[in-house]
């Protein structure tokens, strides 16, 4: 195992863990104990899912730790009102749901992984099936039934970042 895949399987283990983290909010023993080992046999099965051979022979595991960390910021506060509009859509009865192909201009695996696995995040949006460049994605209060539209309103905030990110 080289240093670059040796500094990649830590990196994923340790996003995989901060996720783990992020949902639980237990600081508890056992909650970290659990969060470690089950991100550790995570990233073992899913690694090669994450870094094929090209992006393993590429020098920088992520291109901007900067913008990595904004995303975060970003995934969270979008999560929050997110939320907010579904709870209210929910209670007043004023939504139509519907699937929706969207298009994405990233190149890699994992930038088009964690497109799909942001989408299915953020509350009201459920990423189905990736496809090549497509992503459907069941959206619980569709707004249009234009792809280009669509596009634009679920992937827009996100895709400019990751594309920094993951090349």
């Amino acid at each position: 195992m080289t240093i670059r895949t040796s500094m990649r399987f830590i990196f994923l283990w340790i996003v995989l863990f901060v996720v783990w983290m992020i949902y639980t909010l237990d600081f508890h023993a056992e909650s970290l104990i659990l969060g470690i080992s089950l991100s550790m046999i995570v990233t073992v099965f899913s690694y090669p899912v994450f870094f094929n051979r090209e992006q393993a022979l590429e020098s920088r595991i992520i291109y901007r730790w900067d913008l990595a960390v904004l995303y975060f910021i970003f995934l969270i506060i979008q999560s929050y009102l997110a939320s907010f509009t579904l709870i209210y859509q929910m209670l007043t009865g004023r939504y139509s749901s519907g699937v929706v192909r969207i298009k994405t201009r990233l190149k890699s695996r994992i930038g088009k992984t964690m497109m799909a696995n942001t989408i299915s995040l953020i509350p009201g949006t459920l990423s189905l099936w990736l496809e090549g460049n497509y992503i459907y994605v069941h959206w619980f209060d569709q707004k249009t039934k234009h792809r280009l539209q669509a596009e634009r309103i679920i992937k827009e905030p996100m895709e400019s970042v990751l594309m920094k990110l993951f090349g």
